[in-house]
């Protein structure tokens, strides 16, 4: 026992050890509600495609749950749509604002407006927006953003005292279309403009083929439809998609038909500009309606381009030209990046002046644009129209 505990005058090793406090912290949860919440909530948010949204949700208590369940308006949503409609620019000094090279550019253009209205088409495209609007709200991927909705500054119908000619003058952006193919100038194209979003090889602008050569896009086509074809032979079709699955091979059909008869313009080589779908069905009611074909004058600051109205697009937007004409603009265009997001580009587009439709003829597009804008007062001083060269035009062999 003295050996285990030792002789009281030997040294002694004391270890000291440090003795934590533990303190457990304890939630207190509020209280849990003895009936029922009278609820009410106001939410703002601002979506990707920039649109703020406010949402007020008022919360009542009602009947017993297996009775709510059937009742369609216990349980709804109520869209109140605040949207404000833009004024139409209709001055110089509002046309200036977008492009103070506009009057030096066209000297008669102030002469031009003071003499013009603004036009029907201005009030009926924002109409067709704000319908849009309402009718995709709860698709709201599907909603114009708030930069494609207030794509339109101007829609003026204007006319030469003198000449009595007639321009249709639209202010506004500019977006990319990437569509077209024309197997007689370009029989192979580009997989990366052909697999973009939403590319199309048709123009609305078209003519007759002029060589055997098959359309570079025809051989995909006809593709597409062997698959419609054999999807539906083999039963593969829901009897929900069997109607539309049809018309898709309807459609696919006649695409191919076309793609055999006729050639397209090519936006990546030719110079148009689009115009939404509904306004040439007004040629036969207005005199300033634009249609495919019409000859056409962009400006941007102090440049001038020829084009032709080469194609339709969406009803709900305006400003989109072909990615040689954006390009041409900016340099850095792509389909998918737009070369003017302000509205600083001007179309004027010459009503009633399209020739009958055949491949496109750079020189002779050049004269028409340069006669036309000299019946409205011709390009100011220094200004010149741009030439366009034709990039898929074969040289000559020399032996």
């Amino acid at each position: 026992m003295k050996r285990i505990a030792g002789d009281p005058g030997d040294p002694k090793i004391i270890r000291e050890v440090e003795v934590k406090e533990i303190v457990r912290e304890v939630k207190v949860r509020e209280p849990l509600p003895e009936s029922f919440v009278n609820y009410k909530s106001v939410d703002t948010a601002k979506l990707w495609n920039g649109i703020e949204v406010n949402s007020a949700m008022e919360v009542i208590e009602g009947k017993i749950a297996s009775v709510e369940r059937n009742n369609p308006k216990g349980y709804t949503f109520d869209f109140k749509i605040n949207l404000t409609v833009p004024a139409p620019g209709a001055s110089m000094a509002e046309l200036a604002g977008n492009n103070p090279h506009l009057a030096a550019t066209l000297p008669a253009i102030g002469q031009l407006v003071a003499g013009g209205k603004v036009s029907g088409f201005y009030h009926k495209l924002y109409q067709i927006k704000a319908t849009r609007v309402q009718q995709f709200i709860t698709r709201l991927n599907a909603v114009p953003d708030r930069h494609n909705f207030y794509d339109c500054e101007s829609i003026l119908e204007l006319q030469h005292p003198d000449s009595q000619q007639k321009v249709f003058f639209l202010q506004g952006d500019m977006d990319v279309v990437s569509d077209g193919s024309d197997g007689d100038r370009m029989p192979e194209y580009d997989e990366y403009i052909a697999k973009s979003t939403n590319y199309q090889p048709f123009t609305s602008y078209g003519w007759k083929k002029k060589t055997r050569q098959p359309n570079p896009l025809l051989s995909t086509w006809e593709k597409k439809l062997a698959t419609a074809q054999q999807e539906l032979t083999n039963g593969k079709v829901r009897v929900s998609r069997l109607a539309s699955h049809k018309q898709h091979i309807t459609t696919l059909k006649r695409e191919i038909a076309d793609m055999k008869a006729r050639s397209f313009l090519i936006a990546r080589e030719d110079p148009f500009i689009v115009i939404p779908s509904w306004m040439r069905g007004y040629s036969n009611q207005n005199a300033f309606a634009p249609n495919i074909g019409d000859y056409a004058a962009v400006i941007f600051e102090d440049r001038v381009y020829p084009a032709i109205v080469g194609d339709t697009g969406p009803t709900w937007k305006v400003g989109e030209a072909s990615l040689r004409l954006a390009r041409e603009i900016n340099p850095k265009a792509t389909p998918y990046s737009r070369p003017v997001s302000k509205l600083h580009v001007s179309y004027l587009i010459f009503p009633g002046s399209r020739d009958p439709a055949d491949a496109p003829d750079f020189e002779r597009w050049h004269r028409r644009v340069s006669a036309l804008l000299d019946r409205i007062g011709g390009l100011g001083k220094g200004m010149k129209l741009h030439q366009w060269s034709n990039n898929l035009v074969k040289e000559k062999r020399v032996d």
